[in-house]
């Protein structure tokens, strides 16, 4: 397991369900897991996206549940109302995840089929992004970046896993690692729970870059 440092503050996933009291030290990293599927004719159907939250964080957002929950409700019921309320207050941020084709922003699709699970002691939210409407082909210089786009949070391609391409064989994703000014990085860690970034879209210097490659 690569090893994880934390300076940074935990915003709108955890602050979807936790109290604003529990959010002092908001110190958390997210495991990524991508596949894009593709149809027989080449072209992106969509793109399915897990999110695996490590074991703190989801111990408060799990606490937090059990204390909503009344007699007739039972934790997988109350983690799927959970799952759909986490993505309807991730579509004012784009998931945290920014297409493109070419030199070209990609407007990100309403997501879908939203799965929130406790396995191993991490939840883990899962989604579909339908890309159908959009003219993504194989070979197309498509990419994607995931990251919160107003903190520096850890959102990384987990180490342990491949970005999964589904019906076409001769390609792959390539991963690129962010290389962030070690000022920026200073400046990232002093920012407090209250703060307001005026970088714009501060996380996106601190993600990867996902490149389709194909034969």
């Amino acid at each position: 397991m690569r090893p994880r440092r934390w300076i940074a503050r935990l915003s709108l996933l955890v602050g979807l369900l936790l109290p604003a009291s529990l959010l002092a030290h908001p110190h958390a990293w997210i495991d990524l897991r991508v596949g894009l599927v593709f149809n027989d004719h080449g072209q992106l159907l969509r793109m399915d996206q897990s999110w695996r939250i490590d074991p703190t964080y989801s111990h408060m957002l799990l606490e937090d549940l059990t204390r909503e929950l009344d007699g007739d409700i039972d934790i997988d019921t109350a983690l799927e109302h959970a799952a759909e309320r986490m993505l309807d207050n991730l579509a004012a941020y784009d998931y945290f995840t920014e297409l493109g084709l070419d030199a070209d922003k990609l407007d990100v699709p309403r997501a879908r089929n939203a799965r929130l699970t406790l396995e191993d002691r991490r939840l883990h939210l899962r989604f579909e992004l339908p890309l159908e409407g959009l003219d993504i082909t194989a070979g197309a210089p498509f990419t994607y970046r995931v990251f919160d786009p107003e903190y520096w949070i850890e959102i990384l391609h987990d180490p342990d896993d491949i970005v999964f391409v589904e019906n076409q064989p001769g390609c792959a994703v390539e991963v690129a690692a962010a290389r962030p000014d070690p000022q920026l990085i200073r400046y990232a860690a002093t920012l407090e729970r209250q703060d307001r970034s005026p970088v714009s879209d501060l996380g996106r210097h601190f993600a990867e870059t996902a490149s389709l490659e194909c034969d």
